[in-house]
């Protein structure tokens, strides 16, 4: 050893002082690996999204019901709220099975808590609606 450093950036000069950098190439990651566990989890937070998207159609849907907005609305955003609003409540039941089923996911975070909080007072909110109150 001559005692030199490391160098990480190469100059290169040239008769009119224009300088050029090279830098070493860093050598690369390997890929993370897809584990079960990774897969399983991201499911989950999909299917928690999809049951966030049908509790808003719920939501529309009862804003439908007790006003006159289907008279301003276009009918394919009735005809889609209505089909995913009233399987809302069978969406959220299969999340939340799966959620137990997979506990530690929430536990570890891999799921938003609001996104869990929201689709639990939407279920209570659907679950009171369907079994609860008769019109």
């Amino acid at each position: 050893m001559s005692g030199r450093k490391p160098i990480d950036v190469y100059k290169l000069y040239y008769s009119n002082h224009i300088s050029f950098y090279f830098y070493r190439m860093e050598p690369q990651q390997p890929e993370l690996e897809i584990t079960k566990d990774n897969k399983n989890s991201s499911r989950l937070r999909l299917l928690f999204k999809i049951a966030f998207i049908c509790n808003i159609c719920f939501l529309i849907c009862m804003v439908m019901r007790y006003s006159s907005a289907p008279k301003y609305l276009p009918q394919p955003i009735i005809e889609l709220s209505i089909i995913l609003g009233w399987s809302a409540i069978l969406v959220n039941v299969v999340s939340f099975v799966m959620a137990l089923i997979l506990i530690s996911r929430i536990r570890t975070r891999k799921i938003p808590l609001w996104l869990l909080y929201t689709n639990i007072v939407f279920f209570i909110a659907q679950f009171y609606f369907f079994f609860i109150l008769h019109d």
